[in-house]
């Protein structure tokens, strides 16, 4: 047994060793795996997360200004357009910094596609509305009428609807970043499992060795000195000694043997 050739000391600190090696194995795996777990979340937060809530900002600005362009249209007040301008500036200025923000996330071909898709109806839309204040305020409500039916009815539908599709995009992407992370969760769980099982079981078989590797010549050495205690000298010497403490030992109580 390639165990006997090594002295006690060196055994146990082989055994030992190997046994320290298996769990650091598996703490080292177990952190990289949570280091990549760590990494797919805070992407998750960073891209998608920050992305859908930002799309979801500029869906809300967009709805509540057309609501708010479409009550101005149709309302026969023409002090309304100057008394909501500054609250209109605002939401487009807000809306502005997030159509930046989302540029910037836009990474896939289909989501800089739709992105583009959603600014030129936004433009369109912003045309149109700024259209109708205009005809509003010279005071030509058919105009305004006609073009708030014409432009700024469809443009603003189609308008609303490339945002909702663009949020959607975010959504799904969200969803499926989620499931990768929960996919990956699962993995290092069952990963991480086996690899406690294995380097138990690994740990277990050193220790098992090592100990037999031990207790069995010191049991022949006790029957064997039990032997010359009684004075029974018939046993044969053993033809083969480990190379370890427990070797020395058998050899030299089967010196006392035949001595």
């Amino acid at each position: 047994m390639f165990l006997s050739n090594l002295s006690i000391g060196r055994r146990l600190a082989l055994v030992l060793g190997a046994i320290l090696a298996l769990f650091l194995a598996s703490s080292v795996f177990a952190v990289l795996k949570l280091h990549a777990l760590g990494a797919e979340i805070e992407g998750m937060v960073n891209d998608n997360v920050k992305t859908e809530r930002a799309g979801s900002d500029w869906l809300r600005h967009t709805t509540s200004g057309v609501q708010g362009a479409a009550a101005i249209a149709n309302s026969s007040d023409p002090s309304l357009t100057p008394y909501f301008a500054p609250a209109t500036a605002a939401s487009i200025k807000d809306t502005n910094a997030l159509q930046k923000f989302i540029e910037g996330q836009m990474v896939r071909p289909e989501e800089k596609a739709l992105f583009q898709k959603v600014g030129d109806l936004r433009r369109e839309y912003l045309a149109a509305r700024e259209e109708v204040s205009k005809l509003k305020l010279a005071g030509d409500l058919d105009g305004a009428n006609r073009v708030f039916s014409a432009r700024f009815e469809p443009t603003s539908v189609s308008y609303l609807a490339g945002v909702q599709e663009m949020v959607d995009l975010q959504r799904a992407g969200l969803d499926a970043a989620a499931q990768r992370a929960e996919a990956m969760r699962a993995q290092t769980s069952t990963l991480l499992a086996v690899c406690t099982a294995v380097s138990l079981v690994l740990g277990s078989l050193l220790a098992w060795g090592l100990s037999r590797s031990i207790t069995l010549p010191l049991k022949r050495a006790e029957a064997t000195a039990q032997e010359i205690g009684a004075m029974d000298l018939s046993g044969a010497a053993q033809t083969h000694y480990a190379k370890d403490e427990t070797g020395l030992l058998l050899r030299a109580i089967d010196g006392m043997r035949t001595a």
